[in-house]
Formats: structure tokens, C-alpha cells, sequence
């Protein structure tokens, strides 16, 4: 991850120096004077990308070289869970449509998140659908066929 994050650095160190050498000077005119330029806010932000990318460079060279891989074994399960979730989701909203595949991934992912309180099984759901419900009929005024 060290080596990644060095590589990174670099790249976007060498892309702010094109953008403010180059890409900045060539496709943004000069203001008229008296005006700011219209070059100040896209410079300052590449300015700050430039701070950041070196900010990046330096840490990531004073770290140690002994770190454990980006991701726990229990990170994985736990983004497959909500990959299956959300797979799952998907399937029933092709399936039964919008309210069984709402329900499947409020659901899905409060009890893979952990919750285990009926109370809030319950709640949650109907909270969220009805809010949903509410601004689109009374709010937007969409009309459900």
C-alpha cells in the first residue's frame, strides 16, 4: 500500500504541474483589469491538489514498511454481504418491483449491519418507504399508475 500510495502521489504531482503549466495558461483567458482572473479558483484547486499529493508523498515515505494488507478478512465478508444484498435488491426489483426490493435492501442491510431490534425492523422499513411515498405524491406531485 506504501508503494501505491507513492506512485499515486507522484502521478498527481505531475498532473498538477501540467495543469497549472499547460492545460490552465492555454485553455482559460486572462481576465480584463479590475476583474479577477477566471484562472484564480481552477489554480487554487490545483494548488491544493498539489499540497495534498506532496502531503501524500512525504507521509507515506516517513512510514514503516511493515504493514498488514489494505483489508481484514472480516471487511470482505462484510462488503460481500452488502454486494449480496444489494445483488439481491436488484433481482427483486426486476421481479416484484420497487417495494419488495426496497424492503429486501433496507431490511438486508440493518440485519447485516448488525440490528437485531424488532422494533426497529419494523420502523425503519415503514418509516423510510412511507417518507418516500409522501414526497413523491404529495410533494412532487407524481401521479403512481
Amino acid at each position: 500500500m506504501r508503494i501505491a500510495n507513492l506512485i499515486s502521489g507522484a502521478v498527481l504531482v505531475l498532473f498538477g504541474l501540467v495543469m497549472l503549466a499547460l492545460v490552465i495558461p492555454a485553455q482559460i483567458e486572462e481576465g480584463p483589469a479590475g476583474m479577477m482572473s477566471p484562472r484564480l479558483v481552477p489554480q487554487m484547486m490545483v494548488w491544493l491538489i498539489l499540497g495534498l499529493s506532496l502531503l501524500l508523498i512525504v507521509t507515506n515515505l516517513r512510514a514503516s514498511s511493515g504493514e498488514a494488507g489494505p483489508f481484514t478478512r472480516d471487511e470482505v465478508i462484510a462488503f460481500l454481504r452488502i454486494g449480496g444484498v444489494f445483488g439481491l435488491s436488484l433481482v427483486l426489483f426486476f421481479a416484484l418491483g420497487v417495494l419488495a426490493a426496497s424492503l429486501a435492501l433496507i431490511l438486508g442491510a440493518l440485519l447485516v449491519l448488525g440490528e437485531r431490534r424488532p422494533l426497529v425492523l419494523v420502523l425503519m422499513p415503514l418509516g423510510l418507504i412511507g417518507a418516500a411515498y409522501v414526497l413523491f405524491t404529495h410533494v412532487l406531485g407524481t401521479v403512481f399508475l
